[in-house]
């Protein structure tokens, strides 16, 4: 844990970050830090540029011009293959649509990159795989392929698979957004439990119970721009923007 009084240690910053796809400026001048084992909700109307910075966070996406620092390591606007293996070493994501390998059972998705990438002897990968299944509540499921389980169970193995690679910060990108209702609390109560280990997060969500209960900090992001953060109590009970004051006047309304 960080000492008290100590500066926290930056593990993700972005500086004057911008992106383009096209003509349309989908992030724009993003200054924006994560210290190790903050929780930070990033939250906004569709659109706004969230699950691009997360994208641009991982590798997934290039960017146009700024800087990202990712745990000391400079991550450049088109990244070699190299450099991403790097970065992807120690940040885990989570998709939206879980992209679990449908041909292997649970236990061959967990297992497969800490074997490949990590190389982690195969016993002491399927143990780790093991002990991850019993953390998300799905060991009885080792065995079953992604198609015979529930979009919260297959997000709670995808889960369990990011955890696999020992990350130090792990991207969460609309976590339950795919999920029936009534399967939405397994998997924030999982996430929760690692909010509790202290594991670093950054979750783009629309779970605004989740954000603000859970997450250390909020960033709301509305026309590719950062419009405000602060504490969860700060920004849902004294939002300081009206544009931010719109938008919870509008989800808090459905929730």
């Amino acid at each position: 844990m960080t000492q008290r009084g100590a500066a926290p240690e930056i593990v993700i910053q972005t500086r004057h970050l911008n992106k383009y796809f096209g003509d349309r400026h989908v992030l724009k001048d993003i200054n924006f830090t994560v210290a190790k084992q903050e929780v930070v909700a990033l939250i906004g109307p569709s659109g706004s540029g969230k699950s691009t910075l997360l994208r641009c966070l991982n590798g997934l996406e290039t960017y146009q011009s700024g800087e990202i620092l990712i745990l000391g390591h400079y991550l450049p606007p088109v990244p070699t293959p190299q450099q991403l293996r790097v970065i992807r070493r120690d940040v885990g994501m989570v998709f939206q649509n879980f992209n679990l390998f449908p041909h292997m059972t649970v236990l061959q998705n967990i297992i497969e990159a800490p074997i490949l990438v990590r190389k982690l002897p195969r016993r002491a990968a399927i143990e780790m795989a093991e002990s991850l299944l019993t953390k998300v509540g799905l060991l009885d499921k080792r065995d079953a392929y992604p198609r015979q389980l529930s979009g919260g169970q297959q997000q709670r193995v995808a889960i369990a698979r990011a955890l696999a690679m020992q990350p130090e910060i792990l991207l969460f990108d609309e976590p339950t957004s795919a999920l029936d209702p009534e399967l939405v609390g397994d998997v924030l109560a999982v996430m929760r439990q690692l909010a509790e280990e202290a594991m670093t997060m950054v979750v783009v969500t629309h779970e605004m119970q989740f954000a603000r209960e859970v997450s250390c900090r909020v960033v709301f992001l509305a026309d590719g721009q950062i419009i405000e953060e602060g504490s969860p109590q700060e920004l849902f009970r004294r939002p300081q923007q009206e544009r931010t004051r719109l938008f919870l006047e509008r989800v808090l309304v459905r929730h």
